[in-house]
């Protein structure tokens, strides 16, 4: 995950062309040969400028990470070639935001314990 304050909507913690596989994990499971037949689909490309398709490692990666911060969940599945996972948005999209939120405060006061304390609501009292 990352942070661009340049940016608006998800884009600004994903990168751009993670946000179509998110929203379309709102709305349906995906195993991950679904995610990259899903971002082929659509013609999403792994940068702005189109220089190629996403791989279908990189998806798996991604929902991984996903998986990895809390924010999907999986069930396993046996079939061809082995175990598959089917990753499900387990998560409102209000519970989303506000877990994409915590995660980012989490690591703000354990990299900067004393500054995070002054944005942090109620606020401490002044001395």
């Amino acid at each position: 995950m990352q942070l661009d304050t340049d940016k608006n909507g998800l884009v600004v913690f994903f990168k751009p062309w993670q946000v179509p596989l998110v929203d379309e994990l709102f709305e349906r499971t995906l195993t991950s040969g679904q995610a990259q037949k899903f971002l082929e689909d659509h013609d999403i490309r792994t940068t702005q400028r189109g220089r190629g398709p996403v791989s279908r490692a990189s998806a798996i990666f991604f929902m991984n990470e996903m998986v990895d911060w809390g924010l999907l969940d999986y069930s396993e599945e046996t079939g061809r070639g082995g175990y598959h996972r089917i990753y499900k948005m387990v998560l409102t999209r209000e519970e989303f935001a506000h877990k994409i939120t915590g995660l980012f405060v989490s690591k703000l006061l354990e990299v900067f314990p004393t500054e995070s304390l002054t944005f942090l609501w109620p606020r401490p009292k002044e001395r």
